[in-house]
């Protein structure tokens, strides 16, 4: 979801930057048509004082400003109802994706209530009550002690606490180092061996002194937000 916001962010300031370049075009036009104006004006104060001077009257010159004039009037209004729709366009975009997002908060909200009591329940509920079936359904919780399974969660923090916006993949990777060899310490072999994996392979392709951008960070903090809930069940 957050990924959704960036990129639709991402085409928001390319629509401003596109519009920004509409306004300078115009602001060269008004600046062309302000000096052609002056020549003319220059160019129309010199047939006056050369015709004064004639006997003869000479035909006076065609004057072209209600014709520029017009020209200006028309590309100013055409300018004027790209930005008008330009900023109509960006209005709705960020009312629609507002909107989307507070649905998505809602529905997060309706669902986290129900599953707590459902997790507290499994805890409390005697070895006697399991169900083989709710066994089967439920292939998402770790199967180490309680005691393991906290240490592993705590570790997988350290990594989270890691990938905050800005973050240098050499720190990340130190990080996912540090915390795959206690994770190893605690249990020998763990799915979650698999997931660290990944995560060093991804944040491998930067340069360590870069910085991990955004929709990398975001993705890696939902795996670990998945793995943290899991672990700590």
């Amino acid at each position: 979801m957050a990924e959704q916001f960036l990129n639709r962010l991402i085409k928001m300031e390319e629509n401003i930057n596109q519009l920004g370049e509409t306004l300078k075009r115009m602001i060269t036009i008004l600046g062309t048509v302000t000096e052609i104006k002056s020549e003319i004006r220059g160019a129309k104060e010199e047939i006056i004082k050369t015709i004064g001077k004639k006997p003869a009257a000479a035909p006076a010159p065609h004057d072209h400003s209600d014709e520029l004039a017009k020209m200006v009037v028309e590309e100013v209004g055409a300018v004027r109802v790209f930005v008008q729709q330009s900023m109509e366009t960006l209005r709705n975009e960020m009312i629609d994706l507002l909107q989307e997002m507070i649905s998505k908060i809602q529905e997060q909200q309706v669902v986290t209530p129900v599953a707590t009591p459902l997790a507290s329940s499994r805890a409390r509920a005697p070895p006697q009550a399991y169900d083989v079936e709710e066994e089967v359904e439920s292939p998402g919780l770790s199967s180490l002690p309680a005691d393991r399974s906290l240490k592993i969660a705590d570790e997988l923090s350290t990594i989270m606490n890691s990938l905050k916006m800005g973050c240098v993949a050499g720190d990340v990777l130190e990080a996912l180092g540090m915390a795959k060899e206690s994770i190893m310490s605690i249990v020998p072999s763990d799915p979650i061996m698999v997931k660290i994996d990944k995560w060093v392979e991804l944040v491998g392709n930067y340069p360590k002194r870069n910085e991990l951008q955004a929709r990398d960070v975001i993705k890696l903090k939902k795996d670990l937000k998945e793995e943290i809930t899991r672990y700590s069940l």
